[in-house]
């Protein structure tokens, strides 16, 4: 009967080089990711507050979807040193340009707010003075009693309040997570160009 042979050396052990597939997605995630600024931003408004706010919600929104390409493409140029060295400073760069975005951001929805809560005001103040004219009108007043005419103001005063608040809290948690997803984003891909123009050697 023969006897099974045992390779003492052990299994042969096949590798592979994983680079191209961290270039590919992270060349997919860099691009989709400046396709999408494109068509978000098109037509560009830079000077309207609103089209402004909206994009640089938009950008912080998608803003993990760069630094992850980024981290993979990292990975895989980091052996390559000039095409490691362009994305580091690309990265410093960005990085950068996310900081001063986070720091607009907090001052145009500074300025949203104050809008969206004058102009809240504003038509508050302007039913009233339509309440006001009704109430010296003697026609109306022949249908409608001074209690009911109090009332339709105290309605327009608590709506006035109600949506001044909804404003605040919404233009607030808006702000607060656009500019949370800027400022930690920008700082990793500081942080991650900072490793690219010099990576730790293996000891």
């Amino acid at each position: 009967m023969a006897k099974a042979t045992i390779n003492p050396v052990g299994p042969t052990v096949v590798g592979y080089d994983s680079r191209p597939i961290l270039l590919i997605v992270g060349i997919a995630c860099v691009i989709g990711f400046l396709v999408d600024l494109f068509v978000l931003g098109y037509p560009a408004n830079f000077g309207a507050l609103e089209w402004r706010a909206g994009f640089t919600q938009q950008v912080a929104d998608r803003s993990i979807i760069l630094l992850f390409g980024a981290g993979l493409l990292m990975a895989g140029w980091l052996n390559g040193r000039a095409w490691r060295k362009r994305l580091a400073l690309a990265c410093i760069a960005v990085g950068l340009i996310f900081q001063l975005a986070g720091v607009l951001a907090i001052r145009d929805s500074s300025v949203l707010q104050s809008q969206a809560l004058n102009r809240i005001a504003t038509q508050a103040e302007q039913a009233e003075t339509r309440i006001d004219e009704a109430s010296g009108n003697p026609e109306l007043n022949e249908r409608v009693t001074p209690e009911q005419l109090d009332q339709l103001r105290a309605q327009v005063l608590a709506q006035s309040e109600t949506l001044q608040g909804n404003a605040k809290t919404g233009i607030l948690k808006s702000a607060m997570s656009t500019i949370g997803n800027l400022v930690v984003v920008g700082f990793a891909l500081i942080g991650l160009g900072r490793f690219g123009a010099k990576p730790p050697r293996l000891r």
